[in-house]
């Protein structure tokens, strides 16, 4: 696996064997963002002003698991999902596996699976995950091994607010 990001979704059990997140989803890529959008109105200042911000879907890349068909079945079937976390590990200088970044998400919808494989590969899976309430925490890791402080943010989609 290039990279060391895990995923757990509340009921869907996936392959791996790591010692801390067995049975989790491992992702082979993740990417997700937020944007402010341009507001076609000005302050009176002169500024912009803040509209709705937009909460890109969560996509991750995987290898098909044991998760896959029931990834698609729970996509197809509109279910929402009360809980899903990430968690992003590197080694500190000591060799030890820290914890570095995480996110939780709440009422999770899988808004859509894309299995696709070419010549010479194994199957991979495009999947992307909708919510209502996000969660972020970056854990600073020590010069000289072990977490350090730490900072976190959130937002409530529904609400309209910092959770």
């Amino acid at each position: 696996m290039a990279i060391d990001v895990y995923l757990y979704i509340d009921g869907i059990k996936g392959e791996s064997n790591d010692d801390r997140h067995k049975d989790w989803i491992e992702c082979k890529s993740v990417s997700f963002g937020v944007e402010q959008p341009k507001s076609a109105t000005a302050s009176t200042g002169g500024g912009h002003t803040a509209e709705r911000c937009e909460h890109r879907d969560i996509v991750i890349s995987k290898l098909a698991d044991l998760s896959s068909p029931i990834l698609l079945q729970t996509c197809a079937a509109g279910r929402t999902i009360p809980k899903a976390k990430f968690e992003f590990m590197r080694a500190d200088a000591q060799g030890e596996r820290v914890k570095y970044y995480e996110i939780e998400i709440e009422n999770v919808l899988i808004g859509a699976v894309a299995p696709a494989v070419e010549e010479g590969d194994i199957l991979t899976e495009d999947v992307a995950l909708k919510f209502s309430k996000i969660k972020w925490k970056y854990t600073q890791q020590k010069i000289s091994g072990g977490a350090g402080g730490n900072t976190s943010g959130g937002w409530d989609l529904s609400a309209n607010r910092i959770v």
